[in-house]
């Protein structure tokens, strides 16, 4: 066995070789993915700076996943890691990554637990956290009259369900009844009982479903904001964009389900907060957005823009770099936020600093706090690699965005009822094997005004498309059955 693996390992180096940068990356031997890495998840990369990165997130955040011993099922630390537990933000967060990592029922198990425990006693919340003996922790929980809630969190989970859908294809997300239940819910009852409906974002208070009992965590059942240390804050913008969130995954889950006609009420709820985030809180002085509103009723700014773009609330390219710009001249940030940026800052094309974070992230101080490894792990898998599932179109899409001339490829991904196996040479080279349960549509996407791609050697002439920031992106669509492969390549 061992021999094998050596000789295995021998080919690949031989490979990579035949494969540098200075050669002609459209050869069929530059194409070849390694099929014979049995069907464990690996990951390998010439830039070994971003190498050990995943295989230090790899290790960490599976040193964090439970299979099954506990009360509460299959689950994975998303909170700090003392309290044996998991929150509404951390695990939305942590999600993906934990798909990348084979966590699929884990993430379907803690995802259930959230849904199944909304209730009318707490005024349409859920647990926000919960442990591993299957009970609401009691870091955060007294009674349904008194516990902690970042008013975020439904949606929050709305829109994670939606994308582990997409990368899935688990219908569970989409059809069982617990999880429709709890979108139901959550937009209409939830945002009535907390008075979250646009025109009321800038005219509620914090009193709103105060219990006078509730002595442990009175001025918390409720924060209007994930960002939990400015007082006298009545709401926030990356509350507004949370919400939007949340209703545009629920409109797509409803179009899934068949469901045409809410699904467009949900689209328009959701325009509705995108317009009011747009109209209420830009600011063209400090060219970004204000983060909260205050008890003084006045504006205020902060840390909260994270959530603001993370989830597609920002429409203007001028305004997405305005927020992001302002994002990067702020010299300081918790580790949590930081865990985002780099699938953030790929997705807006500041690839430097997506890097940057990737390379450095190990001598980050606190790096060790669940969020980050499954936060590196998609950066690199989604935001290096740009590999990108959807279920609702049976497509995969990747868009390499690789720091200097090197090569990228992991192998036995889990998506799509199967795995995938994919292959960047620099950002101009891609290969694919699909694996998955079905035929999919291969978007093979570059950076860049190409007029052809190479798919397997014949020139194609290259669709086009621009990014959320208007770059130009060129594209060929590859039909992949079950067990095949394909390249694609620019020049």
């Amino acid at each position: 066995m061992k021999k094998t693996k050596l000789f295995i390992a021998s080919a690949m180096l031989t490979l990579l070789a035949a494969c540098t940068p200075a050669s002609d990356n459209c050869t069929e031997k530059c194409c070849t993915i390694a099929e014979d890495s049995g069907k464990e998840l690996r990951f390998e990369s010439s830039d070994k700076n971003l190498e050990l990165t995943f295989l230090w997130g790899e290790k960490m955040a599976l040193s964090y996943a439970h299979h099954g011993d506990d009360a509460v099922g299959c689950w994975y630390e998303a909170a700090l890691p003392s309290r044996n537990a998991f929150c509404m933000r951390d695990a939305a967060h942590q999600s993906i990554g934990a798909e990348i990592l084979g966590l699929s029922k884990h993430n379907y198990n803690m995802m259930s637990k959230f849904a199944a425990n909304i209730s009318e006693s707490k005024d349409w919340c859920t647990y926000w956290e919960i442990d591993k003996d299957d009970k609401p922790c009691p870091a955060d929980y007294t009674s349904d009259n008194d516990f902690w809630y970042n008013l975020n969190a439904n949606f929050d989970v709305m829109y994670a369900c939606w994308r582990l859908y997409e990368w899935t294809g688990d219908k569970r997300y989409i059809e069982d009844a617990s999880f429709n239940n709890f979108y139901s819910l959550s937009a209409k009852e939830y945002v009535d009982s907390w008075q979250l409906n646009p025109e009321q974002m800038l005219t509620r208070t914090r009193e709103v479903n105060r219990k006078p009992d509730a002595k442990r965590f009175g001025g918390s059942r409720g924060v209007p904001s994930y960002v939990e240390s400015y007082g006298g804050l009545y709401s926030s913008s990356d509350l507004v964009a949370t919400i939007y969130g949340g209703y545009d995954a629920y409109s797509k889950i409803l179009a899934e389900a068949g469901n045409s006609e809410k699904s467009k009420q949900m689209a328009a709820r959701a325009e509705e907060y995108r317009r009011h985030l747009d109209e209420k809180w830009w600011s063209s002085d400090i060219n970004s957005y204000h983060t909260f509103w205050t008890n003084k009723g006045e504006f205020a700014d902060g840390e909260g823009l994270t959530h603001v773009i993370w989830f597609g609330a920002v429409k203007e390219a001028a305004r997405i770099k305005g927020t992001v710009e302002k994002m990067l001249a702020r010299k300081e940030w918790n580790i949590e936020n930081i865990s985002y940026f780099p699938l953030l800052w790929y997705r807006y094309n500041y690839s430097d600093e997506a890097y940057k974070i990737l390379k450095d992230i190990v001598l980050a101080r606190r790096c060790e706090y669940p969020e980050v490894s499954y936060g590196m792990v998609e950066g690199i898998v989604s935001g290096t690699m740009g590999i990108e599932p959807s279920a609702s179109k049976k497509r995969i899409t990747t868009l390499p965005k690789i720091t200097g001339e090197n090569y990228v490829q992991i192998s036995n991904l889990p998506t799509l009822g199967g795995t995938i196996s994919v292959r960047h040479n620099d950002n101009r080279t891609s290969a694919l094997l699909n694996n998955t349960a079905s035929e999919i549509t291969w978007e093979a996407a570059f950076m860049g005004e190409y007029e052809n791609i190479l798919v397997n050697g014949k020139s194609v002439k290259a669709e086009k498309r621009t990014d959320a920031m208007g770059a130009t992106i060129s594209y060929a669509e590859v039909k992949l059955d079950k067990g095949e492969k394909a390249c694609c390549c620019v020049k």
